[in-house]
């Protein structure tokens, strides 16, 4: 269980980098990738107390990949393309590196938490 959590968390992370943020899209490439990360790092630093929460964490972010996608999409490959540049430009971004860093660490510690306490009750 704990391989497939870290398969997730570095899932997630990469949703960070591939998608945008939940308010929508605003259709100016760099304000829509940076608002992404903004919003993925908020949702990984939501508090997680069980492996249903973790599931939903999931859905969500699922939801905004599809979300930005489908808009980038249907502007044309131009404006795809540009909207992924800026994703890519990010990863330069040392602020932002730490603020992924600082919400998968406190991500692993609940979910760390979590399966301590399903291994307890079992």
């Amino acid at each position: 269980m704990k391989i497939k959590f870290l398969s997730f968390a570095f899932a997630l992370v990469m949703a960070v980098m591939l998608s945008a943020c939940s308010s929508g899209p605003s259709g100016d490439p760099a304000k829509d990738a940076k608002q992404c990360a903004t919003e993925m790092i908020d949702l990984m630093n939501k508090d997680i107390k069980t492996l249903d929460d973790v599931k939903n964490l999931e859905t969500e972010v699922e939801a905004i990949q599809k979300k930005y996608e489908d808009f980038y999409k249907e502007k044309g490959e131009d404006q795809l393309k540009k909207f992924n540049e800026e994703v890519a430009k990010l990863e330069n971004d040392a602020e932002l590196k730490k603020q992924i860093e600082d919400a998968q660490n406190k991500m692993m510690e609940n979910v760390t938490k979590i399966m301590g306490e399903e291994s307890k009750s079992e």
